[in-house]
């Protein structure tokens, strides 16, 4: 299904604001800990809206698993592996009257998605859910850590996955730390991350 020009301006819209430096101001400095090419994205956790509050409670259905539930996959037949290293399970599949003929995500494409993101040890690092702002980007342009990027190909809106980013395809060996070594590190070096991720919208590259 094409989006019209205005669905694809507003998620070029949300992704430069997404993206953009005046979300990271009033933090602490921070060293440009990430590979060549990787979009660093750091929010503080303020007081919470109400609005903030609705989408949490949309993803409560994740949260009650509680975050031991991201150390691992309980049952690894559900794995799906990709070649470069990443795999992610299907948690909530798009079974909507047109599910069938809805196109997944690919290369070029704008997407708007929301997602919880963990250590291993199940330790909450970023959280839009909680922010009630969802995340625009478009599919190809290193907006995001290549290991997330590669866990959305194929999803449809409205499906959720769980993926499994090994570290080298997250933050690396720099991992994400305060300039204050005190204060340590919101993502610590050679960390693999675990997202849980829930697409909002997808819409092809104008042509």
């Amino acid at each position: 299904m094409m989006f019209s020009k205005a669905v694809v301006a507003l998620a070029l819209a949300g992704a430069a604001e997404a993206f953009g430096p005046s979300l990271l101001a009033g933090l602490p400095s921070i060293k440009a800990t990430r590979p060549n090419g990787m979009q660093l994205r750091m929010h503080s956790e303020g007081s919470v809206s109400r609005r903030s509050l609705l989408h949490g409670a949309a993803g409560a259905a994740v949260l009650s698993s509680g975050v031991a539930g991201a150390s691992a996959a309980k049952d690894p037949k559900d794995l799906v592996r990709l070649e470069n290293g990443v795999s992610f399970q299907v948690t909530k599949k798009n079974d909507g009257f047109l599910s069938g003929v809805a196109l997944g995500v690919a290369d070029g494409d704008f997407v708007i998605v929301d997602y919880i993101a963990y250590l291993r040890d199940g330790t909450i690092f970023d959280n839009t859910v909680k922010r009630g702002k969802s995340v625009a980007l478009q599919i190809g342009k290193k907006q995001t850590i290549p290991g997330l990027e590669a866990g959305l190909f194929g999803m449809k809106a409205g499906e959720q996955r769980r993926i499994f980013v090994p570290a080298r395809l997250g933050y690396g060996d720099r991992g994400v730390c305060f300039d204050d070594k005190t204060k340590g590190c919101l993502v610590p070096p050679n960390t693999d991350l675990v997202y849980d991720v829930t697409l909002v919208r997808v819409g092809p590259a104008p042509t």
